[in-house]
Order: C-alpha cells, then sequence, then structure tokens
C-alpha cells in the first residue's frame, strides 16, 4: 500500500521567502524598464541596407525579451501571490 505523506509549513519561512522573492521581482523589473529603449530601438550603425538589416533582426530580439520578461514577470508575481496564500492559509 502507499503509506501517509506529510508536509511540514513553517508559516513565517514561507512569508520571509516570498518577500524576498517580491524584492528579486522588483529588482528584474527594473533592470527590464533600464535596457527597453536600448534593446528596442535599435539604431542603424550606417545608412545602408545591411546595417538596417542588422538594427531591425536586434531590435526584435529585444522585443521577444521583453515580451517574454513579461510573461516572467506575471508568472514570479503569481508565484509570490501563491506563497503569501499558501502562507495565510497555515496561519489561519
Amino acid at each position: 500500500g502507499f503509506g501517509m505523506s506529510f508536509v511540514v509549513a513553517v508559516p513565517d519561512l514561507v512569508q520571509g521567502t516570498a518577500l524576498e522573492l517580491a524584492g528579486i521581482q522588483t529588482s528584474l523589473g527594473e533592470a527590464a524598464a533600464a535596457v527597453a529603449a536600448p534593446t528596442t530601438g535599435m539604431v542603424p550603425a550606417a545608412a545602408d541596407e545591411v546595417s538596417a538589416a542588422i538594427a531591425a533582426v536586434f531590435g526584435d530580439f529585444g522585443r521577444q525579451f521583453q515580451l517574454l520578461n513579461g510573461r516572467a514577470q506575471a508568472f514570479h508575481a503569481d508565484f509570490v501571490g501563491l506563497l503569501n496564500a499558501g502562507a495565510a492559509a497555515y496561519l489561519n
């Protein structure tokens, strides 16, 4: 048969971890905001077609990074919220 498993949770530690993760989220958001313009608004090095194409490729990569970073930040916020909710459930 299957034995019963037990989970031990320490709400204070879970809340502390959620607070630390929220701080990390803030730092990541600030870093992403700081590089938003430089990574998405690439200026061609010269006035030729190749330079324009290369700038467009790097600008596209920058926009993709910003999109994925937004999704990662949303996931992170949800994760922190779930940790806080879980800790609160153990306290009640």
